[in-house]
């Protein structure tokens, strides 16, 4: 294992800037060019890491990215002839069958119509069952009703069997 150093002089510094961008800007991971500036520093990998996040990064941040979109830009200058032959049957393949498709304005088109049927309906359906729901608690409402006059008619013709009863008996 790696003995201690605490400070960081800034010849190491600039050795592990050089180091890292030498590898970023030749296609080298990041991970590597730690391991192998560890190496030459005498630091784990980890202290290099650790030391070019957060404080070397700070520094040379423009030229990473600089490394970073000129790599980027080298490989979209590629030959467009270097397209696979696969790819480029795929795509024909693809803009046929795109052509025989019904067109995609009218299809947004009908979908729009659907989403507003839609609405239309969950609107009716509120309407429906706030209509059921007054029907049924007049339902019940005049349910009571009925059976409370039921019940008084029974009563009422209890009473008069009961006076009828009592009438013939006087009679007797």
């Amino acid at each position: 294992m790696k003995e201690r150093k605490d400070l960081w002089k800034p010849e190491e510094d600039q050795l592990l800037e050089e180091t890292v961008l030498e590898y970023t800007s030749n296609g080298d991971s990041k991970a590597s060019a730690f391991k192998k500036a560890s190496t030459e520093l005498g630091r784990t990998v980890s202290a290099c890491q650790y030391r070019w996040n957060t404080v070397i990064t700070k520094r040379t941040d423009y030229r990473t990215q600089e490394i970073s979109s000129n790599n980027a830009a080298c490989q979209t200058h590629e030959n467009p002839d270097s397209v696979p032959p696969e790819n480029l049957a795929q795509v024909i393949r693809f803009l046929r069958n795109f052509a025989k498709t019904q067109p995609i304005s009218e299809q947004m088109k009908e979908n729009k119509r659907l989403h507003e049927e839609q609405m239309h309906l969950k609107l009716q359906n509120q309407q429906l069952i706030r209509r059921l729901k007054e029907k049924e608690a007049e339902f019940k409402h005049q349910l009571m009703q009925y059976e409370e006059m039921a019940s008084i008619l029974k009563e009422a013709d209890q009473l008069l069997k009961h006076e009828s009863n009592e009438e013939k008996r006087a009679v007797h």
